[in-house]
């Protein structure tokens, strides 16, 4: 008996030995394949950040393979001496994990995703697997990988049986341990200091999860988390990895023979139901003689996004990439090119990184054509556009810019008296504590859109007395609705979630000699450039080059909106509204009531799609 424990400990002994040499062929292995990961992106720009990348790679695959071995090669040693059939089985499951690594490195090169279920699912569908990845390529490296693990396999038998240097097994994992622990501590140290070129790379790599610490940091005055956080809060969300590349093409343009002017008005949350004759008969009277756009979806439910989508004809994603590199709007390019003058008026400082770094990129604006430093009111706004309007008699085309924002700051002058009564005394969006107090700013609200809409109804006569209404072409939109408590639900103002409330807006387009119109086909704030670079400044490029959007006059429309931000990706379709992040949770909501659907499943060959959208305008630089 002791004789055959002494042959079976031996033996044992003798397959985890194998084990090891087998898991480390097979972590070189998969170094190589995720080599891949390594060159999908652009390496850093500074030599700590590639110190890390080497670092976090070796450690991370030589981490990954230890697991593997734990949890299946070494209890299956205890389950299956024979060693034929124990080194059968691992060669199947090596080969196994190399494939879903190789199918990831190819998920992550095309789309910067890692696999999960539902990605999974999206880019094996029929459509993607001919448009995008080449999966045929399977069919030749899953027999390629089962003869080189057969092969890893029979080299790591005899090793057993082959003088080696002393310790070298202890070197090699010593190598991997110290990449690991670099690879954390590292990162740790990245994080605390916000060192961009290190905590972008946190996604490089398939189950990677580096380490914070910052509440112990915090804990031991190592770090200040206040200031941590105003320091997070400031630093740009920007992926370095990508530069912009937009437009795709130079804009081939038509000289129209004559300008109009353009004058964009935007009214910040504004809800599309408010667009009435009872709540705003001067606009509901307006579109009535224009064209009114009934289906019409923002870009986002926060602000510098969704005007990001208006003027440049992009979703959103885009936005912090654009303004770091200060890129400006095809469509103020163009208008500048054929020398409009150009102006913006608003009741706050206009100078900030939302309006300087992306949609007035390169402007220089005169004191009489900007707002003021300093906030005013709406009937400020209004009146200072008004007297910049009256200077404008020279043959010169212009474009103005206007925003009123009553709505959204609920501040009313004093000597206002609203037509919704009794109304809130907070000129806030904090919840109400009881259905009285919702009532009331409900009323607050409905009196603030009603206050902006006697307003536009000077601006709509200030432009027929001057003349102007034959010669403009005039916009008015908002940057998103809010939500009021709707269907009794705790949600007040905007900014909190996807909503139809949130989301859906007025879109009034008055465009000289048209006939009045109600469209009620869907449209979203990225087709706006696209009309006008088209329309007004005969601009005869594919709208494909500079936007994702089509003409709002053609009725040939795309069957999906995509909205939302780099945090949020949220695409609304006639039914329902498909919400992801790049981590690829998804959640899908009806859209008539917002409520989740619990079995419902992705379009994938619309996510495809959208997925698509989200690289075309960057490139590695």
């Amino acid at each position: 008996m002791l004789s055959l424990g002494n042959i079976n400990r031996d033996s044992l002994s003798r397959l985890i030995s194998w084990g090891h040499w087998f898991t480390f062929f097979n972590i070189l292995l998969a170094l190589v394949l995720a080599s891949r990961y390594v060159f999908a992106n652009p390496w850093p720009e500074t030599t700590l950040g590639v110190a890390y990348l080497l670092v976090s790679w070796v450690g991370h695959f030589g981490f990954i393979g230890f697991l593997i071995f734990l949890l299946t090669l070494f209890p299956l040693s205890f389950l299956i001496q024979n060693q034929r059939w124990l080194r059968l089985s691992a060669v199947f499951i090596a080969t196994c994990v190399m494939t879903l690594l190789l199918i990831d490195t190819q998920i992550y090169k095309e789309f910067k995703f890692h696999i999960n279920p539902v990605i999974w699912e999206i880019l094996f569908q029929q459509a993607q697997s001919k448009a995008e990845l080449n999966w045929s390529l399977l069919f030749v490296c899953v027999p390629l990988f089962f003869s080189v693990e057969l092969l890893l396999s029979y080299y790591g038998w005899k090793m057993q049986f082959r003088r080696r240097p002393k310790n070298l097994g202890k070197s090699l994992a010593g190598i991997f341990v110290i990449c690991f622990l670099l690879n954390h501590l590292t990162h740790i140290w990245a994080d605390a200091n916000l060192y961009a070129p290190i905590t972008e790379q946190k996604a490089n790599f398939p189950l990677s999860y580096p380490m914070t610490a910052r509440s112990f940091l915090a804990k031991h005055g190592w770090l200040d988390l206040d200031a941590y956080r105003q320091a997070q809060k400031n630093r740009p969300d920007v992926d370095h990895h990508q530069s912009v590349r937009y437009p795709l093409a130079p804009l081939e343009v038509a000289m129209p023979q004559s300008h109009y002017n353009l004058l964009l008005v935007v009214v910040r949350d504004l809800r599309a139901d408010l667009l009435n004759n009872i709540d705003m008969p001067n606009l509901a009277r307006y579109a009535s003689q224009h064209q009114l756009f009934t289906n019409h979806l923002a870009g986002d439910n926060d602000t510098a996004s969704s005007l990001f989508s208006l003027f440049y004809g992009l979703p959103g994603q885009y936005q912090p990439l654009f303004a770091h590199e200060r890129v400006p709007p095809a469509l103020l390019d163009e208008l500048q090119r054929q020398d409009y003058l150009i102006s913006a008026f608003a009741g706050h400082d206009m100078a900030h990184s939302g309006y300087q770094h992306t949609l007035f990129a390169g402007l220089r604006l005169d004191a009489d054509e900007r707002s003021p430093s300093h906030s005013q009111t709406d009937a400020q706004t209004l009146h200072q556009w008004q007297t910049w309007l009256a200077q404008q008699t020279g043959p010169r085309p212009w474009f103005s810019y206007v925003e009123m924002g009553t709505p959204q700051t609920l501040a009313l002058p004093a000597e206002f008296k609203g037509p919704y009564q009794p109304e809130s005394a907070q000129a806030n969006w904090s919840r109400p504590q009881n259905e009285q107090a919702a009532a009331s700013l409900r009323n607050r609200y409905k009196n603030a859109v009603f206050y902006v809409d006697q307003l536009l109804g000077e601006l709509f006569d200030r432009l027929a007395s001057q003349g102007l209404s034959n010669n403009t072409v005039v916009v008015i939109t908002s940057d998103h609705g809010v939500e009021l408590g709707d269907n009794q639900g705790p949600f007040w103002g905007a900014g909190q979630r996807y909503a139809p409330a949130q989301l859906q807006v007025p879109l009034v387009l008055a465009w000289p000699g048209m006939a009045a119109n109600r469209l009620d086909y869907p449209t979203r704030h990225q087709d706006l450039a696209a009309t006008l670079l088209g329309r007004l400044l005969g601009v005869v490029s594919d709208p494909q080059d500079y936007s994702i959007g089509t003409d709002l006059l053609s009725a040939e429309r795309p069957d999906w909106a995509l909205l939302g931000n780099t945090h949020r990706y949220v695409v609304y379709d006639s039914h329902t509204i498909t919400e992801f992040n790049r981590q690829g949770d998804f959640s899908i909501r009806d859209r008539t009531n917002y409520r989740p659907q619990a079995d419902a499943k992705p379009n994938m060959a619309m996510l495809v799609r959208v997925m698509n959208q989200l690289k075309r305008f960057t490139t590695a630089p």
